[in-house]
C-alpha cells in the first residue's frame, strides 16, 4: 500500500486554523497602537492610556484620582483623504475634528459632542492617517483572512480525500498559503513603516498632536498577531513541501507484471 503521509496535511490544516484565529483577533481587537501618555503640565495622578485598532479603541484619562474612560473612533473623511482617531461622542463632531487636523488646525482636546477649533498657530504637520493607506491596510488584512480560510478549507479537503482538480488539490493549498503569507508581510510593512516614520509622533489623535500629552507609544498585540499568522503560513508551506520530499524519497509500491504469470487466477487474490 502506498504511504500518503496525510498527517502532514492535517498538521497544515491545524496551523491554518490558528492562522485564521490570529488574523481574526488582529482585526477585531483594539491594540494595533498603544501608548502611555503624560500630561504636559504634570497635573495627572497617573499616566493616561491610549489604545486603538482598525476601527475603535479606548482612552483612559488619569487627570484626577478616578480615571475616566472614553471610546475612540477611527474616523475618515475621504473627500480630504484623511483619517484620524477621535473621542468625540457625535459622528459629525468627529468628522469636523478630522477636517481640522487635516488642515493642521488645533481642535480643543475634550471628549464631548461638539468640536471647537483653537485659533492658535497651525500644527507643524497634519497629524492624520492617509485614507488611501487605511483602506489598503483594511483591504489587504481582510484578503489575508480570506486566504487563510481558503488554505484551511483546502487542507481539510485534501486530508479527507484526493481532489482531481489541481486548484483544489495540494498545489492549490500550497499557493493559497504562499499568497496568504505575502499578504501578511505586505500589511505589516505598510502599517509598520508608516508607524515608524510618522504615526508614532502624533498617533493621529488630537490629544497628542496638539502637545497636550507626551506619548510613549508602541505597536500592540493586534499588530503582532499578523506576524504569528505569517509564521503559520510559512509552517504550512514547509509541511507540504516536506511531505512532497518524503513521498518522492519513498520507494514506489511493488507491481506485478501480468506477462510473467501464465495463471491469471492468481490476480483474483
Amino acid at each position: 500500500m502506498a504511504v500518503t503521509r496525510r498527517e502532514f496535511i492535517f498538521g497544515a490544516f491545524l496551523s491554518s486554523v490558528v492562522c485564521v484565529v490570529l488574523i481574526s483577533t488582529s482585526i477585531a481587537s483594539d491594540n494595533w497602537v498603544t501608548a502611555l501618555a503624560t500630561h504636559n503640565s504634570s497635573i495627572q495622578a497617573a499616566d493616561s492610556k491610549i489604545n486603538y485598532g482598525l476601527f475603535r479603541g479606548e482612552l483612559e484619562l488619569n487627570i484626577v484620582l478616578t480615571p475616566t474612560y472614553h471610546t475612540l473612533y477611527l474616523t475618515c473623511v475621504f473627500d480630504e483623504g484623511a483619517c484620524a482617531v477621535s473621542c468625540k461622542t457625535n459622528p459629525e463632531a468627529r468628522k469636523e475634528e478630522v477636517l481640522a487636523l487635516a488642515n493642521r488646525r488645533r481642535p480643543i482636546t475634550t471628549c464631548v459632542s461638539v468640536t471647537t477649533v483653537d485659533s492658535s498657530p497651525l500644527l507643524d504637520e497634519a497629524p492624520i492617517i492617509p485614507s488611501a493607506l487605511y483602506v489598503c491596510v483594511c483591504l489587504f488584512v481582510f484578503l489575508h483572512l480570506v486566504g487563510a480560510a481558503v488554505g484551511a478549507g483546502l487542507a481539510v479537503t485534501n486530508a479527507a480525500r484526493s481532489p482531481t482538480e489541481p486548484a483544489c488539490g495540494l498545489p492549490g493549498c500550497l499557493w493559497a498559503n504562499v499568497v496568504t503569507g505575502c499578504l501578511g508581510v505586505l500589511v505589516m510593512m505598510m502599517f509598520g513603516i508608516f508607524y515608524a516614520t510618522t504615526l508614532q509622533r502624533h498617533l493621529a489623535f488630537s490629544l497628542i498632536a496638539t502637545g497636550t500629552y507626551v506619548p510613549r507609544p508602541s505597536l500592540g498585540y493586534s499588530y503582532w498577531c499578523l506576524f504569528g499568522s505569517i509564521l503559520c503560513s510559512a509552517l504550512n508551506v514547509a509541511l507540504l513541501e516536506t511531505r512532497k520530499y518524503l513521498l518522492e524519497r519513498d520507494p514506489p509500491p511493488p507491481t506485478i507484471k501480468v506477462e510473467n504469470h501464465s495463471d491469471g487466477t492468481i490476480f483474483l487474490y
